[in-house]
């Protein structure tokens, strides 16, 4: 009896199964033991090591947001006058509490080259009131810790962006001033100081998502990040030194614990479930193996060979209706295809038209080019181009801003994508303020009119335009090129026709369209009745 059983295939089935469960067993706890909870606690130092470095990221962008302000201030004629005692009105004009309060600036300092102060404007730290002075004394004697401070920076060596710590902790940025072009020489300098106070807190808490802290204690260079670990927590820092100073701002955030600590302990759970279910598991597997799992698997293999929802001998159906596993992959898979159809249209239209105007791009354009050129050569019908471009669109940003300049690049688009949509020719932007113009079976004098519409187009906004030589609003000028005309049926030559046309354009004063003529003898079609 004892012989038979010892040969049934039951009991060695049985036998197998425990040894290998034992052996299972003894694998998961060496396993776990010695590479997967190592690893859980490494992935944990590494999550709060990157919330660490995204605190930290957001402090550095924080810096460099002063730092560029602080250039557009010192990189300015009216700051270059201003420290040369030629623009009076300087502060009037562009200093109030409000502004500080709206930029969350707390000191603005102003020094010649040598490093005598010329102008200080803050707001005071214990009354909240807002002062200038042109020295470190009486209403304005809290800012003298840090004059002499920047006066230090001065004489040896200054940064561009720094963390002081005097009355309290603030970011610093320095500019030499110079002029709007960045031309020189220096003749000065400029700081800006942003507190780094309770407000400024919340806002990179808002910022980051994460609880912030700071204090100031000795700088530690051989610790200049710490994670402590302790219960339910952990405590990330993060030290930056701070200038003439042997202390340091230690940036902190406490993070929580618990969905760590639950996942630890629901992995243990695990385990022992998986000592009682393996025996189980393996003989259902068995049974229910070719089934369940094998036959439903080719039949997902075959379906996913095929990129359109039905395919030969695929039912795709059956397989898209199942509700277990098989089932949810099969249509992860459709929605996968049909996600990246949609990235796909996204990433070309990103690829194809330009971000700031949604008008086609270069690469767009170049394309339209190649195609409507062998199209016209090959049934010898008229193509005319057109390159366009914003009067004095330098000055205009030099004296309105960038903000304004991109506003203004966009309702030019609008109003020129407004005259193409409405004559069924394509225009786009190739350039900074530069747009280019495709009319396939055109005629010049109808290009011409087309042109003039263009310009009317653009008069019609009245965009103001100040600085510019040419009208007190934003003008475009045209330049007109034409298949026939070009020596090759080369886009680059083709184009080239126009681009000469545009600058003959320029020369002629601007606001205008001027059809090319070989060889080189371009003249204008019209002119607007402006000013040279």
């Amino acid at each position: 009896m004892g012989q038979r059983l010892s040969l049934s295939l039951r009991v060695r089935f049985f036998a197998v199964l425990g040894g290998l469960l034992i052996v299972a067993m003894i694998a998961l706890a060496v396993i776990s033991k010695w590479l997967i909870f190592p690893a859980l606690q490494a992935e944990e130092r590494t999550a709060v090591q990157r919330e660490l470095d995204r605190a930290t990221r957001s402090l550095m962008l924080n810096q460099e947001s002063l730092l560029a302000q602080a250039r557009d201030w010192s990189n300015w004629d009216d700051t270059y006058r201003f420290i040369e005692s030629n623009n009076p009105r300087y502060t009037e004009v562009n200093f109030s509490q409000q502004m500080f309060e709206d930029m969350n600036y707390h000191l603005m300092a102003f020094f010649t080259l040598q490093g005598d102060v010329h102008f200080l404007a803050g707001v005071d730290p214990v009354s909240g009131r807002y002062q200038t002075c042109t020295s470190a004394v009486d209403l304005c004697a809290w800012m003298a810790p840090w004059v002499d401070t920047m006066q230090s920076a001065i004489a040896s060596q200054v940064e561009s962006t720094a963390l002081y710590i005097e009355q309290w902790p603030a970011i610093v940025a320095a500019s030499p001033i110079l002029h709007t072009d960045e031309s020189g020489p220096p003749n000065g300098w400029l700081f800006k100081a942003r507190a780094m106070d309770d407000a400024w807190l919340e806002r990179m808490a808002d910022y980051t998502g994460l609880p912030i802290s700071l204090n100031v204690a000795p700088y530690d260079a051989s610790k200049p990040t710490e994670l402590v670990f302790s219960g339910e927590g952990v405590r990330a820092s993060q030290q930056f030194p701070a200038v003439g100073k042997d202390e340091a701002v230690t940036l902190e955030i406490t993070l929580n614990r618990v969905q760590y600590l639950a996942s630890l302990t629901t992995f243990r759970y695990f385990l022992l479930w998986t000592a009682g279910l393996m025996l189980l598991v393996i003989g259902m597997v068995l049974l229910l193996l070719e089934r369940m799992v094998l036959k439903p698997l080719r039949q997902l293999t075959a379906f996913t060979e095929f990129t359109q929802p039905v395919g030969p001998g695929v039912d795709s159906d059956g397989l898209t209706q199942r509700r277990d596993e098989i089932g949810i992959l099969a249509r992860a898979f459709l929605e996968q295809l049909s996600c990246q159809q949609q990235l796909n249209t996204e990433l070309l239209e990103l690829s194809t038209h330009d971000a700031l105007t949604e008008l086609p791009n270069r690469r767009l354009f170049d394309q339209c080019l190649a195609s409507v050129i062998t199209e016209a050569s090959t049934c010898n019908t008229p193509l005319a181009v057109m390159m366009l471009d914003i009067d004095h669109f330098k000055l205009y940003n030099d004296y309105y801003g960038h903000q304004k300049g991109d506003e203004c690049l966009k309702l030019v688009a609008t109003a020129l994508q407004g005259v193409a949509n409405q004559h069924d020719f394509l225009i786009a932007r190739t350039g900074g303020e530069e747009f280019s113009a495709l009319l396939p079976d055109i005629t010049p004098k109808e290009a011409g009119n087309f042109a003039n519409a263009l310009i009317e187009a653009v008069d019609l906004l009245q965009l103001s335009h100040a600085t510019s030589p040419v009208s007190e609003c934003v003008t475009i000028s045209v330049g007109i090129g034409m298949l026939s005309d070009s020596d090759t049926s080369l886009p680059s030559a083709v184009m080239s026709t126009a681009d000469q046309a545009l600058y003959l354009a320029k020369a002629s004063g601007r606001h205008c369209v001027v059809l090319f003529k070989p060889p080189l003898a371009s003249h204008p079609i019209s002119k607007q009745n402006t000013p040279s």
